[in-house]
């Protein structure tokens, strides 16, 4: 059997072969197509949800950093005021001592403290 012979007699078969191989791949590349579709769909819903968790923890962050700030000052205020009574208070424990004789006598067991404050 030639070629041209085997040809003419199976043309119908090798026809529908090609048709259903065709058919085949246009299915394929179909399915293909539409599952990219879907990835890219998926995608894009994943990355704007991950935008706006972004956003609003950074808002967050944000706001907690602002109140953090608020309240180091608040307590560089108080510890500074702290300091300054500190001060104000050594500042009079000293004037009170500048102005006091202590003298302590010693007898045996007993121990006697005279404090005399001078007087101006």
């Amino acid at each position: 059997m030639t070629p041209e012979q085997f040809f003419s007699k199976n043309m119908k078969w090798l026809a529908l072969a090609l048709l259903i191989l065709f058919l085949f791949k246009s299915a394929q590349s179909c399915n293909r197509n539409m599952g990219a579709s879907i990835k890219e769909t998926q995608y894009i819903h994943i990355i704007d949800s991950l935008n706006t968790k972004y956003n609003m923890l950074e808002k967050e962050s944000t706001a907690t950093i602002n109140e953090l700030t608020y309240e180091l000052k608040l307590a560089e205020e108080k510890a500074a005021a702290a300091d300054k009574r500190a001060g104000a208070v050594q500042s009079v424990a000293e004037k009170i001592r500048a102005n006091t004789t202590t003298t302590v006598n010693v007898r045996g067991d007993l121990k006697v403290d005279t404090t005399e404050t001078k007087k101006k």
